[in-house]
């Protein structure tokens, strides 16, 4: 099996090479995958063909690209399919084997417009759009309202946010070496264009200085206004670190472990670290000795599953191999199951994997199932848009929220989940107006690593203060739109009907309708009341959490 393996991969390179017309010295076996002997040619070899160089981000591209053209998923993605039903049925089967808690049933239509506005958009829906949804007759609106929100901007915009704070969040880079907002720019861009997750990530993988032949002394020739170089600057260019983040965000493995000694709960080598770190080296590479420091070994570029460049690669050419390797690898699932995995996390508020735990030894639930939707997402051509709308039109998503204890029970029901602070912002944004000023304690507050399963998230007092004891915040809901809307409305049924949908954009339930209604009917000032309904509202943790 391996050496058919090893055939089919050498062919997809050769031909990719070829079409690219680079020479297939580019690709190597490493000893993982054994390369069939030759026999000896009688006549005198040709010279090899140099190599050119990759200077541009166009180049690469182009070169990978023809890789790409060559993968055999992108084949056999066009008669492979796996529909919302499909993965409902799947899960379902599993599931049942296993626990005899019974689903949670599928959620109404205003819940389901505020979760699937907050998943795909990072915003709620206004009063006026929830009452068009609910008001619609159609059966399909549900997936036409799914197809809608991933043609806007901020559906784009939301998830550049959230990998500008995924790469950024424990980066010790400083300041001035990097640019946060042409990154997300730039993801922007990519989203918004449909690219898909494979180009996205090869061109952060195989970022490289601008050569120069005059430099100033404090310009290392990487243009942080260029938004892919970021990602390697977020890693202060450190080998070390780009390594051990390009594995725990695009392959969902930990292997930081590693850097100092052999992995202590996964299979991964102190040396095998330290050799994929040498594809992001300026230069050569060395592993300081574990016990002696002043001794160095040199180490060769060799990628996780055995992939090894020819030494004579120039850094730049190491990028872009490792990048292939990483992506295009017929025998490396890791690169599809970990962004199916992240993404399932975020929307269902559980993973299969625990978030950037998807090592050999590692623990999943539901494997065949994480396993066909990984590989679809691959045939897809590692369409984002297509597992987006894959997830959210399944009964999985759309079931009711539930506190999930054990793991059997995994998927019955969707877990509460906290949002992210640009979605907090957002919301608050939308129903105080804008402030800057407001905006930035929220993102301050309640920031977390994207990379913590939902399950993991806490609240803390900071934020719930926030909102009781800011003054600005509390000046702002008095003076809102809402809130002058609401006072013109004489009916106190109709007045707590509408501030539950400007609030919480969703209708209060019997016993919320008469507890809030009686209070308003015995308060001695109506204005005042107006206001601690909205105040209560607002500092409900239904507002700060998707439901």
């Amino acid at each position: 099996m391996r050496t058919v393996r090893f055939r089919l991969l050498w062919f997809l390179i050769l031909a990719a090479v070829t079409a690219a017309c680079l020479p297939p010295v580019l690709y190597q076996s490493g000893t993982a995958i054994a390369a069939p002997r030759r026999p000896q040619a009688k006549k005198k070899a040709k010279p090899k063909p140099k190599l050119p160089d990759l200077k541009t981000p166009e180049d690469k591209l182009k070169f990978l690209a023809a890789i790409r053209s060559q993968f055999p998923a992108v084949r056999v993605g066009r008669t492979s399919t796996f529909t919302s039903e499909d993965l409902d049925d799947s899960l379902e089967r599993y599931i049942a084997r296993g626990t005899s808690t019974p689903f949670a049933r599928v959620v109404d239509d205003e819940t389901f417009l505020r979760r699937v506005s907050i998943d795909l958009t990072g915003t709620v829906p206004t009063r006026k759009e929830i009452r068009a949804f609910v008001d619609d007759p159609d059966p399909k609106k549900r997936s036409k309202k799914i197809d809608e929100l991933l043609e806007t901007d901020a559906w784009a915009r939301k998830w550049a946010r959230y990998w500008r704070s995924a790469v950024f969040y424990n980066s010790n880079a400083p300041n001035s070496m990097v640019n946060r907002q042409a990154f997300e720019d730039w993801l922007f861009e990519e989203f918004k264009a449909g690219s898909p997750w494979d180009r996205i990530v090869a061109e952060m993988i195989s970022a490289s200085p601008k050569r120069v032949r005059k430099r100033k002394a404090q310009d290392n020739g990487w243009e942080q206004d260029y938004g892919p170089n970021n990602f390697i600057l977020a890693c202060e260019r450190k080998p070390e670190v780009i390594a051990s983040n390009s594995a725990r965000l695009f392959m969902g493995i930990s292997i930081g472990c590693a850097e100092c000694h052999d992995h202590p709960f996964d299979q991964w080598s102190r040396e095998q670290f330290h050799e994929l770190a040498a594809f992001f080296a300026p230069g050569k590479y060395y592993m300081t000795d574990q016990y002696d420091p002043s001794e160095k070994s040199e180490m060769k570029a060799r990628f996780l599953l055995g992939e090894e460049p020819p030494a004579s690669l120039k850094p730049d050419q190491r990028r872009v191999a490792v990048a292939a390797y990483l992506i295009y690898n017929p025998d490396n699932y890791w690169f599809a199951r970990a962004y199916v995995n992240r993404m399932w996390n975020e929307l269902i508020g559980d993973g299969f994997y625990s978030v950037d735990s998807l090592g050999p030894d590692k623990e999943v639930m539901h494997k065949l199932v994480v396993n066909r939707l990984a590989a679809t997402f691959r045939y897809a051509a590692f369409d984002v848009k297509w597992l987006f709308r894959t997830i959210t039109n399944s009964r999985t998503y759309q079931r009711e929220i539930r506190t999930i204890d054990e793991d059997r029970d995994l998927f019955t029901g969707v877990r509460p989940a906290r949002l992210r602070p640009y979605e907090v912002a957002a919301s608050t944004r939308q129903l105080l107006g804008e402030d800057r000023n407001i905006e930035r304690t929220i993102n301050r507050i309640f920031d977390a690593d994207p990379s913590v399963p939902q399950r993991d998230l806490e609240g803390s007092m900071q934020q719930a203060l926030l909102f009781m004891n800011n003054g600005a915040i509390q000046r702002r809901l008095a003076g809102s739109g809402l809130k002058k809307q609401l006072a013109k409305i004489k009916s106190n049924d109709q007045l707590v009907r509408e501030a539950f949908l400007g609030v919480l954009a969703r209708s209060p339930n019997e016993r919320e309708l008469k507890r809030y209604t009686s209070y308003l009917a015995s308060a001695k000032n109506r204005n005042e009341a107006i206001d601690d309904i909205l105040w209560v509202l607002f500092n409900s943790a239904e507002f700060i959490t998707k439901r």
